[in-house]
């Protein structure tokens, strides 16, 4: 095996670990996802027969998905926070949230 060989090698093993981190994460994602879908069922409180409510729920996947960004990390995938990134998320979150209230699809709490 040559040098450039073996530095693929090296590069398919990395990105094998990283695939394996990668689909963790996206199951994490959808279990995160499923509570969501269950507050907006049932109410942020609910709680069944269960010990803990669909916040409580939602808050233990919320921290499940960031020990798996942690995880990432180990691999060189920087998932931190960008602020910046974040704050035009939340502006575009709003602008697309006043125009369903002014075609009432949504209304105000």
């Amino acid at each position: 095996m040559t040098e450039d060989q073996n530095a693929l090698k090296v590069f398919e093993e990395e990105l094998g670990e990283v695939a394996q981190e990668l689909l963790v994460m996206s199951l994490d994602f959808l279990k995160l996802q499923q509570q969501v879908s269950k507050a907006i069922r049932f109410g942020i409180n609910e709680q069944r027969d269960l010990p803990t409510s669909n916040k409580e729920r939602i808050e233990a996947e919320w921290q499940d998905l960031l020990g798996s960004v942690q995880n990432l990390a180990k691999h060189g995938i920087d998932l931190r926070p960008n602020l910046s990134a974040i704050v035009m998320k939340m502006d575009k979150i709003e602008c697309y949230t006043e125009y369903s209230k002014k075609l009432g699809q949504v209304v105000s709490s």
